[in-house]
């Protein structure tokens, strides 16, 4: 009997895993997308623009994937690389599926988890009836389980957050970077919003977010390498030079003093004036999950939760990277509603991957978004964002 795709990719994923468990390196094919990408790269004159996604798929990669077997490496890692395009017509595409195998199959305590000590955390809060949201202060010393919607069985919060993340940035969204780094979802501080079913005595994970304060900067991906150099489009306004003075205690700056700097200085510039630097963190990693129906909602909700949390937990400002459409749209209406309460000032820009999505940077100003989010329903944020994308399709 013939095996579907499906099945054949699983097969290889399971002898993959095998052969890595044996030869006692799960990270080959990290080792091996790291060093294909040094070789792509050197076939650009200057480098070249994009992400991960975007190297792999230009002909200078077409040329070499599968085709030229490279002599820093093991022979078997060739023929690795040609069995993972056979089968999944990429290899990025083939490392996610091999982190999700490797993370779903990992040993966990749940059999011996006694489901008669499973409690609600009384810490959290309520929001709209059913969502519960909170900060988990690190999340690798949590040991609740939680329902994902890609695993049928719940995973320890570290787990259940780094699946997301795969799931949603990596498979999702192409985001093939974040495979070198989700180490980094697995532990610290987190927001979560999730639900209690019937009949599951698990919540079920519906939004994560990473928070990284100040003592980590130099983790923090609004000032990595690939988000700070001269791609990225300035786009501070007046008015939300002032919304951020008023929003929390900084060094008085002026509009002026930006005239012909580069959006890092920029940046860094708006970051080293703020005076209380514990006021400040960095979310990323907001994931949405749930069913399609809900997903509007469900990003409404988590970024309702995620502002008043943080301003719940005494910050003022948080620097922050959105490219979601809805996110985008509803800060700028509310920028043009009430130019000097932004509850998002925006700093740089870029279409990334020249797709037409643009990617923004920026600082959530926690009293102002709060304010936005308890004044519109979210029929009302709805009503605002389709407004302004009517108005914008129009000019």
């Amino acid at each position: 009997m013939r095996l579907s795709k499906k099945n054949l990719q699983y097969e290889f994923i399971k002898e993959l895993y095998d052969y890595c468990i044996q030869t006692q390196n799960l990270n080959l094919l990290q080792q091996l997308i790291s060093t294909r990408e040094r070789i792509i790269l050197s076939q650009f004159e200057g480098g070249t623009i994009g992400n991960l996604e975007y190297l792999f798929s230009t002909s200078e990669a077409a040329n070499i994937l599968g085709k030229q077997p490279c002599s820093s490496l093991p022979k078997i890692y060739f023929h690795i690389e040609q069995l993972a395009i056979k089968f999944f017509g990429c290899l990025l595409k083939c490392s996610t599926e091999f982190e999700i195998f490797k993370l779903i199959h990992k040993p966990n305590v749940l059999l011996n988890h006694d489901s008669e000590t499973v409690s609600k955390n009384t810490t959290s809060t309520i929001i709209d009836e059913k969502y519960h949201y909170e900060l988990v202060p690190d999340i690798s010393e949590d040991e609740r389980f939680f329902h994902t919607e890609f695993s049928d069985q719940p995973l320890p919060l570290s787990d259940a957050i780094v699946l997301i993340n795969i799931a949603t940035f990596v498979k999702e969204h192409k985001w093939y970077e974040m495979l070198n780094h989700l180490d980094i979802s697995s532990k610290g501080e987190h927001f979560i919003l999730y639900q209690y079913t019937e009949n599951n005595l698990y919540p079920t994970i519906i939004s994560s977010a990473l928070i990284q304060t100040t003592s980590n900067k130099h983790e923090w991906l609004f000032f990595d390498g690939f988000f700070q150099n001269t791609k990225w489009k300035p786009n501070l306004e007046n008015d939300g030079l002032l919304s951020l003075t008023k929003a929390t205690s900084m060094t008085p700056l002026t509009r002026s003093q930006f005239i012909d700097k580069t959006s890092d200085e920029i940046e860094n510039d708006l970051f080293y004036s703020i005076l209380d630097k514990t006021k400040v963190c960095e979310a990323i990693r907001l994931t949405i999950s749930g069913s399609k129906s809900k997903a509007n909602y469900h990003l409404y909700l988590a970024q309702k939760g995620l502002a008043m949390a943080l301003k719940e937990s005494g910050r003022d400002a948080v620097f922050t990277i959105i490219e979601k459409p809805a996110m985008v749209l509803f800060y700028k209406a509310m920028n043009l509603l009430a130019p000097t309460q932004s509850p998002y000032v925006f700093t740089s820009e870029q279409d990334v991957n020249k797709t037409g999505i643009i990617t923004y940077k920026g600082i959530w100003l926690l009293k102002n978004a709060s304010s936005a989010f308890n004044q519109y329903s979210f029929k009302a944020y709805n009503a605002n964002i389709i407004s302004l994308r009517k108005k914008l399709r129009n000019q």
